[in-house]
């Protein structure tokens, strides 16, 4: 995950309005400290192989409403 930037700069306000929907939602969900110890968590399941991945995928999907591609 990409160090988080200070939103409120000039620069980030500028980026914010070219977002879409999804990209908008993902900036500030990536912010929450819980999401990122769950993404963190699902991240260290790919040690242990297929199966333990993907059952923390859904887990992600379940709790923060989000899907993966491929």
């Amino acid at each position: 995950m990409e160090p988080l930037e200070d939103w409120r700069s000039p620069k980030f306000e500028e980026e914010l309005g070219r977002l879409d929907r999804g990209e908008l939602s993902f900036e500030f969900l990536r912010r929450n400290d819980e999401y990122r110890a769950h993404y963190k968590a699902v991240t260290d399941e790919r040690s242990k192989g297929t199966a333990a991945l993907i059952a923390a995928r859904e887990g992600l999907t379940r709790q923060w409403g989000l899907t993966f591609s491929g």
